[in-house]
């Protein structure tokens, strides 16, 4: 399976996504989903950002940030295309707002990457602190034992 992960930046924050649903129910995370046939990551991440934000691709400038493989029991489960987006102004609507797929709000860095934060995805806050300092795509695999990240491993180039 494929999906897609976005993460639209305003200056020093991010546009996250309190999840209503599973995966992650209750945990913040960037906007995205499944790819749909004949569907390239780019044009599956633009259609989930409008169908999750209501934000049109107008708006933002996105780059492709890199994949994230998960693993779990020692089986792949699934490719993540990672996307950075960043966003010319901030939404006109007020947040927070509540969507069919959850709640939208705008979380600074420091909150979002604060060690003692379990309200966001586990690997959330790697995923930020590496797409953000780095200037080229990341790679990176996810370990999941009993639904509980066990180990991430960069793929990278550089470490």
């Amino acid at each position: 399976m494929q999906y897609t992960l976005c993460f639209l930046k305003h200056q020093q924050e991010i546009l996250l996504l309190n999840r209503n649903k599973a995966p992650w129910m209750g945990n913040w995370n960037g906007v995205g989903g499944k790819l749909e046939n004949e569907e390239t990551p780019l044009s599956c991440a633009i259609r989930e950002i409008e169908e999750e934000t209501g934000i049109r691709d107008s708006a933002y400038d996105i780059c492709p940030s890199g994949k994230m493989e998960w693993i779990e029991e020692n089986q792949q489960s699934g490719i993540l295309h990672l996307f950075l987006a960043e966003l010319h102004q901030k939404p006109t609507y007020s947040l927070p707002l509540a969507t069919r797929e959850g709640i939208l709000d705008f979380k600074s860095l420091k909150w979002i990457l604060d060690q003692s934060n379990t309200g966001v995805v586990d690997n959330l806050p790697y995923l930020v602190t590496h797409i953000l300092k780095s200037a080229e795509p990341i790679y990176v695999r996810c370990y999941y034992e009993q639904q509980k990240l066990v180990k991430i491993e960069s793929k990278n180039k550089h470490g």
